[in-house]
Formats: structure tokens, C-alpha cells, sequence
């Protein structure tokens, strides 16, 4: 029997800086500061095991105290990292400034899982990576590693879900052979940097990507909800309105309530009000993931948002 799920990509620590007043470029903000442990794959593995799937992390962290204070705040959470690299570097951050309402102005960010996250690294632990059902990666390893985790996903018959990150790194997916991937899920503007050709029409964007053996596309569209194609259907979904305090993580948490309904069976309908209940939630937090998550709550959260709100 295989294991659940494997994540596979950047881990960080997050540094959120929140503007007192709208922010003004080219000068000083006031501002006040939060912490976290962040990263996409971090992000989504923390809500895994906050709802007791149990997840594997294959991650870089440096020889450092952030190293140290991550692994031991994610084996709490019952996330396993015994495959991680931990090198003689230091660990990765990301670092966001936001203005009050929670909206991204800039943010930067220093990650070494683009070193040390490489094929060979890759290969060395293919025994354990062929042990999952469902692999999960972010677009922060190098473009060779991700190509690497699409053909050994196909070859070992694993469902494997791309989160392309950024508008950047989503451009690393342009020239690859996505032949077999299970689901990617990039937002609008994700959807047409990862394209080969010239058009900007989703429905043209999403068919190509479904040429180049994509099974599932998930766009997320902020406040116009989301919507997943597959090759003979599509499934939208709205959201309701809320007040945002920080944007940061929702799509991360969006992507963990899908998979939670997913490996437990729930349908197509029931999998996207988990993915946009757990995104709604932490989109009303400073910070990107719902600390005191259990699936009793999810579901508490799912039927509020999908059976009163809408």
C-alpha cells in the first residue's frame, strides 16, 4: 500500500511586513512585523498535517537556527523531513511588504532549494519518492528537477500536482514535457506564462496544456472564485465576500483543502468548496497558514461558506 502524499520543493521563513498607512515607494513605512515558517510547499504540507494526513517533505534548509526551529515546528505538525537536505548554508527567506488592507506591494525572495534540490539529489531518494500515491511540487526546484519528477511520476503511475508559484517560475513549465501530470494550478496570470504560443484566451491556454498531456487545470481567479477544467467538463466555483487582512497563502491552502477532500473521497463539487473554505479562512488571517486547523473545523467551514452563504 502506498503512502499518502509527498510534497517536494522551497521551505522558508517568512518575514510580513505590514504598512501602517497605504505604502509610499521610494522612502521609509512604518510598519509593523510577523513571522512564520512559509514557503508554498511548506504552507500546504503544514494544513496536510494539521488535518492528520500524515505529509512527507523533501525540502533544503541551511545549518542554521531557522533550520533548526523549522524542522522542529513542522515534526510537530506531524510532517516527516527525514529526506530533506540539510546543507552547510543558510536557510531560505521570503520576505513581502503589504499594505493595510493585506494587498502584496513587493516581496523578495532568497531560497535554496534551487541548489540543492537537483536531479541526482532527486534520484538518490527515487526508492522513497516511488512509495506515494499523490506527489506534490512547487516550481521553486530547478527546471531539470521538475522534468525529473514528471517522467518518474508517469513511469511510477503517481498522480503528481504542479503549483506554479509565480508569474516567473510558472515560466519554467513553457518549455517542458508535462505529458502525464495530473493537475496544475496557476492563476490567470500563471496560466498564460506557462503557455507556448501567443493567445491569451483561457479556454485556448487551457486546451494547450491539455496537448501537452495536462489531465486537470485548476485557475484560481481571486474574487471570481476558481474554476477546473479536465478534458470533457469544468466545474466553477464563486466565493463570497469577505474581508481580506493579508493575501498571503491562500492558493497554498486552497490546494491542501482540495487535496484533504480528494484522498478522502469527497466529489469533484465537494473537493473545491474544502480548497475555497480553508482559502476564505486564510485570507482573513495575517499569515498563511490556519493554526488551529482539524477536518472537523474544514467541514464546519465548507457547510458555513456552501450552505449559508451562497
Amino acid at each position: 500500500m502506498k503512502k499518502s502524499v509527498l510534497c517536494i520543493g522551497a521551505t522558508l521563513v517568512d518575514e510580513l511586513y505590514f504598512c501602517e498607512q497605504h505604502c509610499i515607494p521610494s522612502t521609509s513605512n512604518p510598519a509593523t512585523k510577523t513571522s512564520s515558517i512559509g514557503g508554498v510547499i511548506s504552507n500546504i504540507a503544514q494544513h496536510l498535517g494539521l488535518l492528520q494526513l500524515h505529509p512527507s517533505l523533501i525540502t533544503a534548509l541551511g545549518a542554521d537556527a531557522d533550520a533548526a526551529y523549522i524542522t522542529k515546528s513542522l515534526n510537530q505538525k506531524g510532517i516527516v523531513l527525514a529526506h530533506s537536505v540539510y546543507a552547510n548554508d543558510c536557510t531560505g527567506k521570503y520576505i513581502s511588504i503589504m499594505n493595510p488592507d493585506g494587498n502584496l506591494v513587493v516581496a523578495v525572495c532568497q531560497d535554496i532549494s534551487s541548489t540543492y534540490l537537483t536531479p541526482d539529489f532527486l534520484e538518490s531518494k527515487s526508492h522513497f519518492i516511488k512509495a506515494f500515491d499523490l506527489v506534490i511540487l512547487d516550481t521553486n526546484i530547478p527546471i531539470a528537477s521538475i522534468q525529473w519528477l514528471i517522467d518518474f511520476a508517469k513511469t511510477h503511475r503517481q498522480k503528481l500536482i504542479i503549483e506554479p508559484v509565480s508569474v516567473a517560475k510558472a515560466s519554467k513549465l513553457a518549455a517542458l514535457d508535462l505529458e502525464g501530470v495530473f493537475m496544475i494550478t496557476p492563476n490567470e496570470d500563471e496560466l498564460r506564462a506557462m503557455a507556448t504560443g501567443d493567445t491569451t484566451d483561457e479556454l485556448a491556454l487551457v486546451q494547450s496544456l491539455f496537448l501537452r498531456g495536462v489531465q486537470q487545470v485548476w485557475i484560481r481567479k481571486g474574487k471570481q472564485g476558481s474554476i477546473i477544467y479536465t478534458a470533457t467538463q469544468s466545474l466553477a466555483l464563486q466565493v463570497p465576500e469577505i474581508s481580506i487582512s493579508d493575501s498571503t497563502g491562500a492558493g497554498d491552502a486552497a490546494l491542501a483543502g482540495w487535496v484533504f477532500g480528494f484522498l478522502n473521497h469527497e466529489n469533484e463539487e465537494t473537493c473545491l468548496q474544502l480548497a475555497h473554505a480553508l482559502a476564505i479562512e486564510v485570507l482573513q488571517i495575517k499569515g498563511a497558514v490556519l493554526q488551529h486547523l482539524n477536518s472537523e473545523y474544514l467541514y464546519q467551514i465548507k457547510n458555513t461558506y456552501y450552505n449559508e452563504h451562497l
